[in-house]
């Protein structure tokens, strides 16, 4: 990954996010399913695929506002996402971004979550993005 991409130790460190590959057109990122992921039924909560649509979706994002312009970032808007299918503990779940929409005000992203062992896809985002300036502090 791009040193300029911020990731620190925060959420992402706490989800286990590995971020595989990140360009203004394709973000790859993955996590393996454990027992701070699940919900009480078993299952990889919901929240865990909204939060790995919206870390993929907004590197994408923030490359791609960078690369017009090094002093903008972008935040997000909204973050639609679908489950499609379950997974539990152990599940490697590989996410991908791609633009929908690159625009200089706000961007579209659509993200697809995997079952790696399966190849099945367990959810789908689609998550809307502002472009800022990244002095927002």
């Amino acid at each position: 990954m791009p040193p300029s991409v911020p990731t620190g130790d925060g959420f992402n460190a706490i989800l286990g996010i590995v971020v595989d590959e990140a360009s203004p057109a394709r973000v790859v990122a993955r996590l393996v399913a454990g027992d701070r992921h699940l919900q009480p039924m078993g299952l990889v909560h919901g929240g865990v695929y909204a939060s790995l649509a919206e870390t993929v979706a907004s590197i994408g994002a923030y490359l791609d506002a960078m690369s017009r312009d090094p002093d903008q970032g972008a935040v997000g808007l909204e973050n639609h996402t679908t489950f499609l299918r379950s997974a539990r503990r152990g599940a490697e779940l590989v996410a991908t971004a791609v633009p929908r929409h690159a625009g200089r005000r706000t961007q579209s992203w659509t993200v697809t979550i995997v079952d790696a062992a399966s190849g099945r896809e367990v959810a789908m985002s689609t998550v809307r993005l502002m472009v800022v300036g990244r002095d927002l502090g």
